[in-house]
């Protein structure tokens, strides 16, 4: 299970998700996304990567509520748990040779 260690609303519809998952942090890279499961009966649904933390082993998402799972999402509260947070998925946007990168 993955821990929800904070949620903040940006607007009423979306919200950011700082989610415990170590393994994904540890191989997260810009461009790339994660595919989560709200609880057992949910459907998968995939998301971009907005941020990680290796040294903290959290992977930070951000979601529109736009339908029924984004919605169940959105009832969960820090300290909940997902079913699933699958990922790093997806080749990584190259940045080699770049100043900065905004993906």
């Amino acid at each position: 299970m993955y821990r929800i260690v904070r949620k903040e609303a940006l607007k009423p519809t979306v919200i950011l998700y700082e989610i415990e998952a170590p393994m994904v942090a540890k191989k997260a890279e810009p461009g790339q996304f994660i595919i989560l499961r709200v609880d057992e009966m949910g459907e998968r649904i995939p998301i971009t990567i907005h941020d990680y933390d290796r040294e903290k082993g959290t992977v930070t998402i951000i979601v529109q509520t736009v339908g029924a799972t984004t919605e169940k999402l959105s009832h969960k509260q820090q300290g909940d748990c997902l079913q699933d947070f699958v990922g790093p998925l997806g080749k990584p946007t190259e940045t080699e040779g770049k100043k900065k990168v905004c993906v």
